[in-house]
């Protein structure tokens, strides 16, 4: 028991924090996506800056040196200067593979920064195709400077080839560079609309866990309001008990306990109240009796008397001083009724059967109620332990209810008692088959001087609870299966060493 209100007073803590933590994750997972969204379209732009532009703007220089030196070896034949065009040609060559080194150093950079993004291969493969026409373009300077026609045209048939084959190997691979950089500006921009769109999508999936926790957050602590609500209709003086609300966490244990405490509470009250109304009673009681119950006395014997004065034959008369009489009688006993009430002392406990005085009691009356048309039938149920009580006064209360139920069939019936042990209890129930007790009257029918008979002072169930709650033990009022009420009486279980 213990270990669950420990589980449960931690249940709405968990919840809560489990709650933002389900947010805070959200959260994080939003932001990391974006920050890796971030890093991958920088990753983008540098590969693009740095790698991919150099590139391309080297082997355009790179193309355009070798178009220039292959158109003029074409033009080399016309040529008229063949010095400046020796001078001219190798300072192409020399600005060529300059061009070629820094178009490798651009190329390492790039597979640098994008692995598999390698052209150094295919370049080198192309500075090595060109490279070897150096002795067939010395044979041609040479036969340009002498003017042999023949051998330059030889010479140029070789060179041209060579030179117009690397000019057109460099542009296909320019034409490799520019689609792969335009391959990576389309999965660059791609890639962006699917963040932003995969940013739209856990942001709003953020906003809503947010929305659902807090939602959910105040869901779990509205009991609480509810608790300050009660506890403000309590300070104004409601001491009616309420179910309390369902759950598991503190706040419903808080509720429930809250609840028990004005159960309490109000039993506690109506307790007191009805000790002020007994103690009251009692009072009277000894007032009453200090002042009339002497003349009630004196006023009876002197009737008697006169009822023997009174001759047979004044029939009236004598039936005068018989009302008299009883009516005196009854004063008597009402004065009686009250002093129970004044005089009834504090219980001498004894471990006793509880059973057996059930029993003895229903003997007891078993000629009043046969009168009455009623017959008491007693069911002790097996192992019904002994119980704390003051035998005098659980037998005055045992017939308080017994004479109740007698008088609630006037047309006669059966009265139920049974023994049997509930708990650590023994329960005594007394079951009448009479008309029954509305809602509104069992609220009230311990109250002291209330009364659903046409006469009596309404203080025998009043004294019986006063009896049981005495003993240390209950007694409730309800209605019975197939009509009828229900009186039971719960006395604690006597202690083995009692026994």
């Amino acid at each position: 028991m213990a270990h669950d209100l420990v589980r449960a007073r931690r249940t709405i803590a968990t919840r809560v924090l489990l709650s933002f933590a389900v947010t805070l994750i959200a959260f994080a997972v939003t932001a990391l996506w974006s920050v890796a969204a971030q890093r991958r379209t920088a990753a983008d732009s540098e590969e693009l800056s740095k790698g991919y532009l150099p590139v391309a703007l080297k082997l355009g220089q790179l193309r355009a040196t070798q178009a220039t030196l292959a158109t003029l070896i074409d033009g080399l034949p016309d040529e008229r200067d063949p010095v400046s065009a020796r001078l001219l040609l190798g300072t192409l060559a020399s600005a060529r593979h300059t061009k070629f080194l820094e178009t490798k150093a651009a190329m390492t950079e790039l597979a640098q920064i994008g692995p598999g993004l390698d052209f150094s291969g295919d370049l080198a493969s192309i500075e090595t195709e060109v490279d070897g026409d150096k002795p067939g373009l010395g044979r041609l300077l040479a036969a340009a400077f002498e003017g042999d026609k023949d051998s330059i045209n030889r010479e140029i048939v070789q060179v041209g080839a060579i030179e117009h084959d690397g000019d057109k190997r460099l542009h296909t691979l320019a034409d490799r560079v520019s689609s792969s950089m335009e391959q990576l500006s389309s999965d660059a921009k791609v890639r962006e609309r699917r963040s932003v769109y995969a940013l739209v999508a856990l942001a709003i999936l953020t906003l809503a866990v947010g929305a659902f926790v807090s939602l959910r957050v105040r869901r779990m602590l509205t009991p609480l309001a509810a608790v300050t609500e009660r506890a403000q209709v309590v300070a104004r003086g409601d001491l009616t008990p309420r179910e309390p609300p369902e759950g598991d966490d503190e706040i419903t244990e808080l509720a429930a306990t809250f609840e028990r405490m004005v159960d309490a509470v109000g039993r506690a009250r109506t307790q007191a109240l009805s000790n002020e109304r007994l103690a009251a009673i009692g009072k009277m009681a000894a007032h009453v009796t200090h002042e009339i119950r002497n003349p009630l006395s004196s006023i009876g014997l002197n009737v008697e008397m006169l009822e023997e004065e009174i001759p047979a034959e004044q029939g009236e008369a004598r039936k005068l001083v018989g009302a008299i009489s009883r009516e005196v009688g009854r004063l008597e006993q009402l004065s009686e009724e009250y002093l129970r009430v004044a005089r009834l002392p504090s219980p001498r406990m004894e471990a006793e059967d509880v059973a057996a005085l059930v029993r003895d009691v229903a003997s007891f009356v078993k000629l009043e109620m046969e009168r009455a048309g009623c017959t008491v039938e007693v069911t002790v149920a097996e192992k019904a332990p002994p119980a704390l009580f003051d035998e005098a006064q659980l037998r005055q209360a045992l017939l308080n209810l017994l004479r109740n139920a007698r008088e609630a069939m006037p047309s006669g019936g059966t009265i139920d008692v049974g023994v049997r042990a509930e708990g650590m209890s023994v329960v005594v129930t007394v079951d009448d088959r009479g008309s029954g007790i509305g809602d509104d009257v069992r609220a009230r029918i311990f109250d002291p001087f209330f009364s659903t008979k046409g006469e009596g002072t309404g203080l025998g169930l009043a004294i019986t609870r006063q009896i049981v709650e005495a003993h240390g033990g209950t007694i409730s009022c309800a209605s019975r299966d197939g009509g009828g009420t229900t009186f039971k009486i719960a006395l604690p279980i006597a202690p083995a060493r009692a026994t």
